[in-house]
């Protein structure tokens, strides 16, 4: 007698294959679910990163309570003294202080004590003040000087800051500008998954402490803003914001620490950017002379300025993926970094052996 062999049936097989893969997939869904992902933030000051940090409390965390509110209100305040300080200071360098109607007003905050919480006649005075064509004028200046574009936002609601009982809007809040000193993080649960996000300062001299958090970093978002093409840096007047920003990105981009590391580009302030190009050429600035696109075209700018930046990755082998961003608009925020999140586990997933 002949031994009698079996052989499955092409539902077995088919049960078989299906057993393997819900397997292949409980383990790769229980690896996603163990993992921590250690994403930093890094960008140059004033880039907007810190406003995405702040997204991911509205949007993974428990957002802005009262108390977080109260204590938002005093840089609120103190930023909307600040910047129309600056721009009336501005305003009387470039010669038209002679413009200005409210003479009372203009002189008082030359003088105003940006220290200060924000008192009902400075409100009347910034108020006044935010009509005169003399402002007006410095404000569509204010490349050639610093100030936080982002407080606009303040002197259009001016009388609302002022009043008692104040507290802050989701977007007052975002539209703040407070320098980050050293390095703040902030731990959130995302599907399951635990993302240790970490902000460190982007100032000159807040860069010697981002070595203490290259170690184990899954995921990096490096943001630069699109509308500093024509500024220049708080530290150095003499350098193109842009230009620092596109240094510091080659370093960072071909850097050890970051090769086997998710790399992700945030070009943010896209719509600053599109306010600015509407009447300002990339040509009209003497650092992009080989700008070819059209001179008030935001996709065209938008283009260049991404290749100028994907042209400093020297690793063939590297990918960089890219968004255009608003860091103040949350929906925005939301939908590029659920995109960014899956790009981050799928490539951490990858490194782990698991797809």
């Amino acid at each position: 007698m002949g031994l009698c062999g079996s052989s499955l049936s092409a539902d077995e097989k088919q049960e078989i294959a299906r057993t393997r893969n819900i397997e292949e997939q409980n383990a790769k869904d229980h690896a996603r679910d163990e993992m921590t992902i250690k994403l930093l933030l890094l960008g140059a000051g004033e880039s907007g990163k810190s406003t995405i940090f702040k997204q991911m409390k509205l949007l993974y965390g428990k957002g802005f309570s009262d108390d977080d509110r109260r204590d938002w209100v005093p840089k609120i305040q103190m930023g909307a003294i600040s910047a129309m300080k600056t721009v009336c200071s501005a305003a009387a360098k470039f010669g038209l202080a002679e413009k200005i109607r409210f003479k009372g007003a203009f002189d008082s905050m030359i003088d105003a004590n940006e220290r200060a919480l924000l008192s009902l006649e400075v409100a009347e005075h910034i108020k006044a003040l935010w009509q005169e064509p003399g402002i007006l004028e410095t404000w569509d200046r204010r490349s050639e000087f610093q100030v936080i574009e982002s407080n606009e936002l303040y002197f259009h609601k001016i009388d609302l800051l002022a009043s008692p009982g104040y507290l802050p809007t989701d977007e007052d809040i975002l539209a703040s500008r407070v320098r980050t000193c050293g390095i703040v993080e902030e731990t959130y649960v995302i599907e399951n998954v635990e993302f240790i996000i970490i902000d460190v300062g982007g100032q000159r001299n807040e860069r010697k402490k981002w070595i203490h958090c290259f170690d184990n970093v899954n995921a990096l978002i490096f943001v630069a803003a699109l509308s500093e093409f024509d500024q220049m840096m708080f530290e150095d007047e003499t350098q193109n914001r842009m230009i620092d920003t596109l240094h510091l990105f080659d370093s960072i981009c071909n850097s050890r620490w970051f090769q086997k590391t998710a790399m992700i580009l945030f070009l943010n302030k896209r719509d600053l950017f599109a306010k600015k190009i509407s009447r300002k050429g990339i040509r009209d600035v003497n650092d992009w002379q080989d700008y070819q696109g059209k001179a008030n075209d935001y996709d065209d700018g938008v283009s260049y300025f991404l290749n100028q930046f994907l042209e400093k990755n020297h690793q063939k082998n590297k990918d960089i993926y890219t968004h255009v961003t608003c860091a103040t608009d949350t929906e925005n925020v939301k939908v590029v970094f659920n995109a960014s999140k899956d790009i981050i586990l799928k490539f951490n997933l990858e490194a782990s052996g698991f797809m």
